[in-house]
């Protein structure tokens, strides 16, 4: 079972989450089980049971997708953390604030696998990726300044226009960088650009 941090090696003891202003300039690397996310110094920053046992895809449902820690990452200025839980069938996309721990639901796959992609420089976007059981491998932008309860509200997808037309195997975007806001990915052999704030889409 692979679990994919930001670097370093678990601590052999565990603090409480401290309240001290400087904790979110320690963040990463960071040290992660299946049940507890640390920060640099091992302080406890996050708990498997912290997450709602459900993650709010919409206004009406909701899955269970969080028994255990997958992977986390920490944004550039190390105030959140993008986190990857699972459940025994799907998969589930977090932001989490570093000083509260307040966690938004940011991406689902359902019966599939998300990981976690780049953040952008100024640490404002998170890329998700979402890999279904057909073959198909998708991208989500997530504004921090832009949060809601569900991944429905918080999930700006990345999709080229004839998206819907293309078989699930043809739909593998791949996110490559970050350039003055907007994301290039590829999508098959094509590089494209993704503007978050306005939700368009343009060949590179």
């Amino acid at each position: 079972m692979t679990l994919i941090v930001t670097g370093g090696c678990m601590p052999s003891g565990e603090e409480e989450r401290s309240s001290d202003d400087d904790e979110a300039s320690m963040l990463a690397p960071l040290d992660m089980s299946e049940e507890s996310i640390r920060t640099v110094e091992g302080t406890t920053l996050l708990r498997i049971d912290d997450l709602p046992g459900d993650i709010q895809v919409d206004e009406q449902n909701a899955f269970g997708a969080a028994t255990r820690f997958r992977e986390a990452r920490a944004s550039p200025d190390n105030t959140w953390v993008a986190v990857v839980t699972s459940g025994a069938a799907h998969s589930a996309g977090w932001l989490v604030q570093a000083d509260s721990g307040e966690a938004f639901p940011a991406a689902f796959q359902y019966g599939g696998s998300v990981t976690i992609g780049l953040w952008s420089d100024d640490g404002r976007h998170v890329v998700f990726a979402q890999e279904g059981p057909a073959g198909n491998r998708t991208l989500t932008v997530v504004d921090r300044e832009s949060l809601g309860d569900s991944v429905e509200a918080n999930a700006i997808p990345v999709r080229v226009d004839d998206h819907g037309e293309l078989d699930p195997e043809d739909q593998h975007y791949e996110a490559l960088g970050w350039e003055e806001g907007s994301l290039r990915f590829r999508l098959g052999d094509e590089p494209w650009v993704f503007d978050p704030a306005t939700g368009a889409v343009e060949a590179e």
